[in-house]
């Protein structure tokens, strides 16, 4: 009987080290995550689908303000977000206290960079000015602009609180936390925009408010009593500068990569409101289908970044090679899959945008329906360099994600974009094929990277 029992546990941790950086194992880290992230696109797109019920210069000024407000935040997201790998690395060595420790600077880092956000809001205003946009699209651009950045800094403190669960693998919390705060975001835009009457101010307050919840409710789990006990979450969340400097030294050159790749999409938004209302309306309907359709991968790729993260910290590099792989796999298989949908019928994509039998939406639709094709293409090498991306982040390697990321997007997606929008005066199809071109250059360099091995040799937590 007791030889039966132990070649059953045998048996039992055989099959668990088999299954460690497979497919079921990324996919029980990611499902959660890309729920998250869809839903905090799909509740982009219901403000977006409210807003373009109140007009069209509401729906092409809610993109490029909320793109550019985002742009602005993204150093501080991608700075406090690295909390995520210091939290994985010391949970994949079982340093629990230095995993609260790191949580907490996280979060003074974020809270520090609500003073940096609403400071660059004059910036963001003379670049809403400067643009080429209509009066009345930049009236509507500087509101909901405005409102974006004074609530700014909840977005990097949910990133920061939010790696105590991602980094343990405990994605499901996360989810329940985005979905709640999401629901709110949705439910507050209807009543702000609609019954309120405020238009796009509502959608913006709505946003903020929900994120508001969301950083609520990741306090009082951190702080729960289970936690208090096992973590020391309350007892460790004052400042400690030597924390802090090894936080700043790898989460700064993520945030820079994150900010500047952010920042290039940003300026091609813009860009492309030089090429004609019909062109930025249109434009804009692909960029949120794109969204809808990608933001899963983002979850693929958080799942990656934190098996990474806990087994370099459990020194099993071999299992975080084989944990990448696993998730470019199924990014592969999702987004092809997705990428089919848009082939066979593209119109219902385009039809959530618009009422059937308006004249000036017909015009827009005419004009986003051929750049679907293209988007599915984009969307499948723009998921596989998220991938690998992500993947070497989590073992700390962000000089070079960064460097590689800001040459890419500034020397190949943004002089081109101009050159081929202001000087040519070319059609978006065109600029899409360059697009296309991009994200597959960009796929290639942090696949290389991958597969040379040099981004295994960063230790984040000595």
């Amino acid at each position: 009987m007791k030889a039966m029992q132990t070649d059953m546990e045998r048996r039992h941790a055989n099959s668990s080290r088999a299954e460690e950086g497979g497919i079921a194992q990324v996919w029980r880290l990611a499902y959660p995550l890309s729920v998250s992230t869809a839903s905090s696109t799909i509740m982009q797109v219901v403000n977006r689908i409210f807003l373009s019920r109140v007009s069209s210069d509401a729906l092409a000024a809610c993109v490029p303000a909320g793109i550019l407000s985002f742009a602005f935040m993204t150093f501080f997201m991608g700075l406090a977000g690295y909390t995520n790998v210091f939290v994985a690395q010391h949970y994949g060595g079982k340093r629990y206290a230095r995993m609260s420790v790191s949580l907490w600077q996280g979060a003074w880092l974020s809270l520090l960079s609500g003073a940096a956000i609403a400071a660059m809001l004059p910036l963001g205003l003379y670049i809403i000015n400067a643009s080429g946009h209509a009066p009345a699209v930049k009236i509507l651009e500087r509101q909901y602009f405005a409102i974006l950045m004074l609530g700014g800094w909840l977005l990097p403190l949910n990133s920061a609180l939010s790696s105590f669960f991602t980094g343990r693998g405990r994605t499901k919390i996360t989810m329940a936390v985005n979905l709640a705060g999401n629901g709110a975001n949705i439910l507050l835009s209807w009543l702000l925009i609609f019954f309120l009457g405020m238009g796009i101010r509502g959608a913006a307050y709505a946003l903020v408010a929900g994120n508001a919840i969301m950083a609520a409710a990741y306090l009082a789990l951190i702080l729960s009593a289970r936690n208090r006990r096992k973590y020391r979450t309350a007892k460790l969340l004052s400042p400690r500068p030597d924390v802090l400097m090894q936080m700043l030294k790898y989460g700064t050159p993520n945030g820079i990569g994150f900010m500047l790749d952010v920042a290039s999409f940003t300026v091609f938004i813009f860009l492309v409101g030089n090429a004609g209302a019909a062109a930025l309306a249109a434009n804009n309907i692909i960029f949120s289908i794109n969204m809808m359709a990608f933001m899963p991968v983002l979850g693929i790729g958080m799942a990656a970044q934190t098996l990474v993260g806990q087994y370099i910290g459990g020194k099993r590099p071999d299992i975080a090679v084989r944990s990448v792989n696993s998730a470019v796999k199924l990014a592969v298989l999702y987004l092809g899959g997705v990428a089919l949908c848009l082939l066979a019928a593209p119109s219902l994509f385009t039809g959530m945008f618009g009422a059937a039998g308006d004249a000036q939406f017909a015009a827009v639709e005419r004009a986003a329906l051929p750049l679907i094709r293209l988007l599915a293409v984009f969307i499948i090498f723009d998921g596989i360099g998220i991938i690998y991306s992500d993947a070497i982040r989590g073992a700390g390697d962000t000089r070079f994600q960064m460097a590689a990321a800001t040459i890419c997007a500034w020397t190949l997606f943004v002089p081109p974009s101009y050159y081929l929008i202001n000087k040519l005066h070319a059609g978006m199809e065109l600029v899409w094929l360059w697009m296309i071109f991009y994200v597959f250059v960009v796929a290639a360099v942090f696949y290389f990277r991958f597969r040379s091995g040099k981004w295994l040799g960063t230790d984040i937590t000595a």
